[in-house]
């Protein structure tokens, strides 16, 4: 059976082979990018940190088991004699280059032009005896709680690597050479004993890229002595690569190619240093820093552009090793695409001006010919995005079934990014990370997944008293036996008051979490990058950034606000149904009551219609949370909570802890994902859609906000309907939301490929702020994807 499905094509016979290699996961038997762990060798040390996992609930059952494995397994590394007489973060930086220089693997696979082989590690906690005994009380007492607020169907919270911009661009500007200046000068005007440890931690860190050089100069060495190395082009090659990586990333790079070279050390080294796999680790607006290297080149002579590509397409695939961490297990419920090593492409200037350049469109080229998961790409889009980006992203998408792009919208994105305190001066310069979460670049720490909140569960607790339905487990305040509420405002009181209630509980438990790694967890190489730390001499987790916020992610938006538009409407103003009517088909999961579920479904306004009544339930919920997390704290860093809707896969994995709903969704039945409406309840169209999402003002939700939409493949048949698509996508960012995820593909295609995984290894699809292959996703999200409206224009 012949499938038209997007797939890897016009490669060089080098890159074909480089991404077979990287495919051929349970083959390869010289590179592979396995998790290690590095341990200091006490009977007390701890190689794995929990936490950092709070946010996945597959992985909950699982925490044990890794913790044990990783430490059974882990190498020891010898420290020096006076190394517990250090702090903390000077312990971390001098175990970290230990590592690098001693132990993790360092590997030339064959005919890249990007050398960096491994970058998945656990590494040790580097606490004493007496810290390591509060580490673990603190952290597993937090666990305690997390896996109580999981079950509760309320959300969950941790304190999660990545899910930032680093300083790429000052690195490539001045290297770490010039960084290294910087803490010298601020050691010299500084007396202060605790920071002057930490900035000796600095110091310290600032050797980790002249370590991994020196670690690739011998490797790459021994590759020009072997005598068989008989192709003199690769030989040339080989002395260039080894010229690099003499030089970057701590001098500052001479040319395109030692600025990729110089961007792969640095980032695996940010990988490495975190002990999590580049999950959210992004690059902010790729094409911008690099392209003065690209353009200088290109014109000088010394590269063209098909070489250009090349480079670009080995420094793509580097990337997706990051995958070799979990290569043997969690293939399910999307965990394979988890790492978002986001690039942003395109976009505005200061002055609204457009920034898309001929770099911008070379890597649109590598990205079209790549499919590949990582890095992830983002294309900002704004009212003055030239008609040849606007064309050549909608011929992507149509090529490639939607899957390859986040959209993200300048607009409203800025506007947001004000509302939480960034000038209006700098918001122009932002840039999306991980899935869609909007930060600034090399200066800001917005924690962007550290919480999850359902937002439905609110509904339920409102109409059971606080009290879970099916256990019947009293969780949250006394607001009442429903029954009582004789007019609209008691239920609205209740609703509001359970909502308090859970923001609350959620983001107490955030605030442990983010106590806990400030306390034990600084990371100082990942802080020479992020601007602040060094003028503060306070670590990036010890809000040492310029911008420092922990983000709560809103899950089920519209399913609560159809739900308390139901309510209002049929029971309150209509008095077509009676509440204890409505809570008993609720506890009773509508069983034996389907035509008061129909009515629920079908006689009350939904959300993504434009329909005011229920589009303003949403924007008052919406409005109502993402204000008071804006006015919580952090006690132990001081750090800002701020809004966001990325539903990550708890639309599905809530779905059964939370009951049935007044909107007529059945416990299990999926929640509302994103700022999405409910599947299947978009009846007027895609523009009707859009408009909902921008009646709820996201201005208050500086995370950004996942809108998926699905289309059919015959919306861009012919030159017309692009261009209609192309207005739609103007009109998004003059009506809409934040960002947009599109799906370009009929649900007969997505239920063939579910039946003939082998036909449809290349189907990619995006799922909410990322993208994954759809064969490799577990049976519930394929089956909401399918579900998925498709539309029409």
């Amino acid at each position: 059976m012949s499938v038209k499905l997007w797939h890897a094509s016009n490669l060089s016979p080098r890159v074909q082979k480089l991404r077979d290699e990287y495919w051929s996961f349970y083959q390869r038997d010289y590179c592979r990018n396995e998790v290690i762990s590095y341990t200091t060798g006490d009977t007390d040390d701890e190689v794995f940190t929990p936490y950092n996992w709070g946010v996945v609930p597959e992985m909950f059952p699982m925490i044990q088991i890794f913790r044990e494995t990783l430490k059974a397994m882990a190498e020891k590394v010898d420290v020096p004699d006076h190394f517990y007489n250090l702090s903390i973060a000077e312990r971390r930086a001098t175990f970290f280059n230990l590592v690098l220089e001693k132990h993790l693997p360092a590997m030339l696979l064959h005919g890249e032009l990007i050398v960096g082989s491994h970058f998945n590690t656990a590494l040790s906690k580097n606490l004493d005896k007496k810290d390591m005994e509060n580490w673990r009380r603190d952290s597993y007492a937090f666990m305690d709680k997390l896996y109580a607020i999981h079950e509760w169907g309320i959300g969950n919270a941790g304190a999660v690597p990545g899910h930032l911009i680093p300083n790429y661009r000052k690195v490539l500007e001045k290297g770490f050479k010039g960084i290294m200046a910087e803490i010298d000068e601020r050691i010299a005007n500084e007396s202060d004993p605790e920071k002057l440890a930490y900035l000796n931690a600095l110091k310290i860190s600032v050797e980790a890229p002249r370590i991994i050089s020196r670690r690739y100069q011998q490797v790459i060495t021994e590759a020009l002595a072997d005598e068989s190395l008989e192709d003199e082009s690769r030989r040339l090659e080989l002395e260039t690569m080894l010229e690099n990586v003499s030089r970057v990333p701590f001098e500052k790079p001479r040319s395109f190619w030692e600025a990729l070279q110089s961007l792969w050390f640095t980032h695996m080294l940010v990988m490495a240093a975190e002990s999590y796999p580049g999950a959210g680790l992004s690059y902010g607006r790729i094409d911008q820093y690099l392209y003065p290297f690209y353009r200088d080149d290109i014109e000088k002579g010394v590269i063209n552009r098909e070489f250009a590509k090349e480079l670009l397409q080995c420094f793509w695939i580097k990337h997706n090793y990051a995958y070799d961490y979990q290569g043997r297990i969690l293939r399910n419920q999307g965990i394979n695409s988890s790492f978002g090593q986001l690039i942003t492409l395109g976009g505005c200037g200061p002055k609204g001006e457009d920034l898309t350049n001929d770099l911008t469109m070379l890597m649109l080229e590598v990205i079209e010919e790549m499919n590949l998961l990582e890095p992830k790409p983002n294309v900002r889009l704004h009212e003055n995005s030239p008609p040849e980006l606007m064309r050549r992203v909608s011929e992507m998408i149509k090529n490639s079934q939607g899957s390859p792009f986040l959209l993200n919208f300048d607009r409203l994105s800025m506007q947001a990014l004000e509302y939480e305190g960034v000038p209006g001066d700098e918001v122009w310069d932002y840039a999306p990370v991980g899935c869609l979460e909007n930060t600034m670049q090399g200066n800001d720490r917005s924690g962007t997944v550290d919480v999850n909140l359902n937002l439905a569960k609110a509904v339920e607790l409102a109409l059971n008293d606080g009290k879970d339905m099916q256990t019947g487990k009293r969780i949250g305040p006394r607001t009442g036996d429903p029954l009582s509420f004789t007019r609209e405002d008691d239920f609205l009181r209740a609703f509001y008051r359970q909502l308090d209630f859970i923001v609350e509980k959620i983001v107490e438990l955030a605030s442990e979490a983010d106590r806990i790694r400030s306390t034990y967890d600084p990371t100082p190489y990942l802080s020479l990058l992020v601007d602040g730390c060094i003028e503060k001499a306070r670590d990036v987790n010890r809000c040492g950034a310029v911008y420092n916020f922990i983000t709560v992610e809103g899950v089920g938006l519209a399913t609560a606000a159809d739900s308390v538009t139901a309510v209002r409407t049929l029971v309150y103003e209509e008095a077509s149904v009676s509440l204890s009517e409505l809570c008993e088909a609720l506890r009773n999961n509508y069983e034996g009551n389907e035509v008061l579920r129909q009515t629920m479904i079908n006689h009350a306004p939904k959300y993504g219609n434009n329909e005011s009544f229920a589009d303003e339930n949403a924007r008052a919920i919406s409005l109502y949370w993402t204000e008071k997390v804006m006015q919580m704290t952090s006690p132990a860093t001081g750090r800002r909570f701020r809004g966001g809707y990325l539903s990550w896969n708890y639309w599905l994995s809530y779905a059964p802890k939370t009951a049935s709903t007044p909107d007529g969704r059945k416990r299990g039945n999926v929640l509302s994902n994103g700022v999405c409406c409910v599947n299947g309840m978009d009846k007027e169209g895609p523009t009707a859609a859009v408009a909902s999402v921008g009646n709820i003002d996201l201005q208050t939700v500086p995370n950004g906000a996942s809108h998926t939409m699905s289309f059919n493949p015959s919306l861009l048949r012919d030159d017309e309907h692009t261009e209609k698509f192309i207005s739609f996508l103007r009109t998004y960012n003059d009506i809409g939301g934040t960002a947009l995820q599109v799906n370009m593909v009929d649900p007969e295609t997505l239920k063939e490929a579910r039946n003939n995984p082998q036909e449809y290894s290349n189907l990619l699809v995006r799922v909410t702020g990322y993208n994954a292959y759809f064969v490799h996703l577990g049976p519930e999200i394929q089956e909401e994807i399918i579900q998925r409206e498709s539309h029409a224009m």
